[in-house]
C-alpha cells in the first residue's frame, strides 16, 4: 500500500491512454513501471516492465493481435521527462542524494537517464566512493550516494569530509517523486541510518575535474 505522499504523487501525474505513447515512454501501471518498447504498424503497440525481460510484455491496443496474447493495459500515468541532462543540476551544478541502499541509488540513476530525451548521459560508478553519477563522462549532473552496500556493508561516508565542498547533498525523500514509483524504494534503512545517526552528513565535492571514468554497462536496449 502506498503512502499518502506516493499516493499524492501518483494522483498528480496524467492519466493517458497507453496506445498515444510513443517508443521509450515510461508510464505506471497497476503499481508497475513500463516502457513503451514497440510502435510498430497493425496494432503492434506493447510495453514491458521497466527493466525487466520480455516476460512481462503488455499489449497496449485493445482488439490487437497481442492483445489475444498478452495482457492488456489500457491506461496509466505517465512520468515526467527531462528534455536535457542539464535540468537534473542545480544553479549549473550537480545535484546530490544520498540513498538508503546501493540498489536504490543505482535504480534512481538509471531512471534518470531513461527519462532524459536527450542522448549523451550513462550511469557511472563513482570509483572509491560510495556513490553513482549521471554524466557525459565529463561533467556529473547528478550524484547517487548510499549510505549501504548490496552485501550490508555500511559506506563511509566521513571521508567526504576531507575535500572542497561546494553543495550540501539532500536525503534521497526530497528527490523527485518518481523514485517513489521504484520497487527498491524505501523510506529509510534502519540499520544504516542507526549506524549514521552520531556522524555528521558529509558534502560531496564536485571541482570540474573528473577522474577516468569507470561506465556501468546500460540494460540491453528493448527489442
Amino acid at each position: 500500500m502506498p503512502d499518502p505522499q506516493t499516493t499524492e504523487y501518483i494522483a498528480s501525474l496524467p492519466e493517458v491512454d497507453t496506445a498515444r505513447l510513443p517508443r521509450g515512454a515510461i508510464f505506471l501501471a497497476n503499481d508497475r513501471l513500463y516502457q513503451v518498447v514497440e510502435t510498430g504498424s497493425g496494432g503492434y503497440h506493447k510495453a514491458r516492465e521497466w527493466r525487466k525481460n520480455e516476460d512481462t510484455d503488455v499489449a497496449l491496443i485493445p482488439g490487437s493481435f497481442l492483445s489475444r496474447t498478452l495482457p492488456l493495459v489500457r491506461r496509466g500515468r505517465l512520468l515526467p521527462v527531462y528534455r536535457s541532462r542539464l535540468e537534473l543540476t542545480q544553479d549549473d551544478r550537480p545535484t546530490c542524494f544520498v540513498f538508503p541502499t546501493e540498489t536504490l541509488a543505482l535504480d534512481a540513476a538509471y531512471l534518470d537517464v531513461t527519462l532524459i530525451q536527450s542522448s549523451g548521459a550513462y550511469v557511472r560508478n563513482e570509483g572509491s566512493d560510495p556513490a553513482f553519477s549521471v554524466t557525459d563522462g565529463v561533467h556529473a549532473f547528478r550524484l547517487y550516494y548510499y549510505r549501504q552496500s548490496v552485501r550490508g556493508r555500511l559506506s563511509d561516508l566521513s571521508s567526504l569530509q576531507a575535500r572542497p565542498l561546494q553543495f550540501t547533498p539532500r536525503p534521497h525523500t526530497e528527490g523527485p517523486g518518481y523514485w517513489r514509483l521504484l520497487s527498491s524504494w524505501t523510506e529509510t534503512s534502519s540499520a544504516a541510518d542507526a549506524a549514521q545517526r552520531t556522524m555528521t552528513m558529509p558534502r560531496p565535492s564536485f571541482d570540474g575535474e573528473d577522474t577516468v571514468p569507470t561506465p556501468i554497462r546500460p540494460p540491453d536496449p528493448p527489442r
